[in-house]
């Protein structure tokens, strides 16, 4: 492609494109959806961000009024108060006051894309409840229909609305002159086609491109984009690139169609289908595929598990056995007393335990599920231009189905984790009962409030930019292999 007829064609092509009211109104509507995406997008962040300050005071709440009612408690009273009520005693926090929440809060490029945040969680309540079989139970969805809809955010524009603005911008390129009778005149003249074609496509392409990072930079700093530490400034910077090769994967795209030498409304028509089939087809087949791969498990079968189990425990001598068997294990001289086989405090571990480990085959498999559905989606993802630009937007915004897989694992492994700091505290004051006031209402033997083990966040810096950067690859190797095929055809004019 000789330089010295290219450049003058491209900087005639340039002022030609933005000469033309049709691209401005293009680019004007894009950059409005580009805008309102992005707040939408700030929206949630600031409500996902309202959500765990609020878990966070409640959490400071319950510690308040522990320390209140231990203060009241620690004077002689008549007051009498329950044992599973009692602050100051480890069993009563534990299953009364105790208020701790596991969190997954927004990455600062939250604003990104909403991914599955509607239907996963960002704010989960640790329960000790003995139905307790998934760690989601005690979240609202909200409306069905808006979950049907889904959110109009920054992901959708990018994926969906980006390349119908570049097929009504580039689609036409070509064969619109074809329709008129020009482009018999112009390839009369001594140029090449793919001449040409890469000044007509290359024209659209540089408007396009600086077009949809300039409207995406320009949305994310009026939505309120906070600064970026230089980590994910670099993640930034790879979906900066992965987002310029969908950009120009379908400006190739525009020219492969118009390489077929047909009319305006043929190129239209089969670049309108190749969206289809890119961005929701394609995408729905590897969705089939991944539910193949990953088959989900039935909660309903693990729900009428835990049915079960609760009536088995109360069936007979069963209780007692179980509660017997408990206490062999954690402490073997306590198993042959009679008084503390039946403390309610030690009868209402061994069931939790009882139940956690009947519940447990479904428990790991539903997380199994959940895991194995994350990788093959990362896997197939990069088979499809538009999902592994979502895949990676998701990734950047941490509602990637990956992270909340890894969620779900933490605040099971939380929740445990809680078990094995109040049990031997329980047991301790059980085995070898010491008043600590006398003619105090409560026990007055616990006040770790401190103590209590907090929800570590996993971070999600390396996923994201891991996953920024394989769809960057999977992005323009694709987009290599459409120029590649546009520039063969191209090779000589068919008019």
């Amino acid at each position: 492609m000789s330089a010295r007829r290219f450049l003058p064609l491209l900087r005639s092509e340039l002022r030609l494109i933005l000469r033309e009211r049709m691209t401005w109104a293009i680019l004007a509507a894009l950059l409005a959806a580009l805008c309102l995406g992005a707040e939408t997008g700030a929206r949630r962040v600031a409500g996902e961000g309202k959500a765990i300050a609020e878990a966070r005071e409640d959490t400071a709440r319950s510690v308040r009024e522990a320390r209140e009612a231990s203060a009241r408690y620690a004077q002689p009273s008549a007051l009498k108060v329950n044992y599973w009520q009692d602050p100051t005693h480890a069993f009563g926090y534990m299953h009364y006051f105790l208020t701790t929440y596991a969190v997954k809060p927004p990455t600062p490029l939250g604003a990104l894309s909403a991914g599955q945040s509607e239907i996963q969680p960002a704010v989960m309540k640790t329960s000790f409840g003995f139905s307790t079989v998934f760690d989601d139970t005690a979240y609202e969805p909200g409306s069905a229909a808006a979950l049907r809809l889904g959110p109009f955010d920054l992901a959708f524009v990018l994926v969906y609305l980006v390349p119908l603005a570049v097929i009504a911008l580039a689609g036409t390129r070509i064969a619109a002159e074809r329709d008129a009778g020009i482009l018999r005149l112009i390839a009369a003249q001594p140029v090449e086609p793919r001449i040409v074609a890469g000044a007509k496509f290359g024209a659209a392409a540089l408007v396009l491109v600086a077009a949809v990072l300039g409207g995406t930079a320009l949305a994310l700093a009026l939505a309120g984009q906070p600064a970026l530490s230089p980590g994910w400034a670099v993640t930034l910077a790879l979906l900066a690139t992965a987002l310029c090769a969908y950009t120009v994967l379908w400006v190739a795209a525009c020219a492969l169609a118009a390489s077929l030498w047909r009319g305006s409304v043929a190129a239209l028509t089969i670049l309108v289908l190749a969206w289809a089939s890119l961005t929701i087809v394609l995408p729905a087949l590897l969705g089939l595929a991944v539910a193949a791969l990953a088959p989900p498990s039935s909660r309903i079968e693990a729900i009428d598990a835990s049915r079960r189990v609760q009536d088995a425990f109360y069936r007979g001598d069963e209780a007692s056995r179980v509660t017997a068997a408990w206490l062999a294990v954690r402490v073997p001289a306590g198993a042959d007393r009679p008084d503390l086989r039946e403390t309610p405090q030690i009868k209402r571990l061994a069931r939790d335990a009882f139940y956690d480990a009947t519940l447990a085959p479904y428990r790991a498999a539903m997380q199994a599920r959940a895991e194995g559905a994350a990788v093959w989606s990362a896997r197939l993802g990069l088979l499809s231009p538009a999902t592994a630009l979502a895949l990676s937007l998701d990734t950047a915004a941490g509602t990637d189905a990956a992270r909340h897989a890894a969620f779900l694992a933490a605040a099971s492994a939380h929740r445990q984790t809680l078990r094995a700091f109040f049990e031997p505290r329980i047991l301790a004051q059980e085995v070898r009962p010491a008043a600590v006031c006398a003619g105090c209402p409560a026990r007055l033997d616990f006040d770790a409030y401190d103590s209590v083990p907090s929800f570590p966040a996993a971070p999600a810096l390396d996923a994201a930019r891991w996953q920024a950067l394989l769809g960057a690859i999977s992005l323009w190797g694709m987009t290599l292999i459409l120029v590649r095929l546009a520039l063969r055809r191209f090779a000589v004019w068919s008019v």
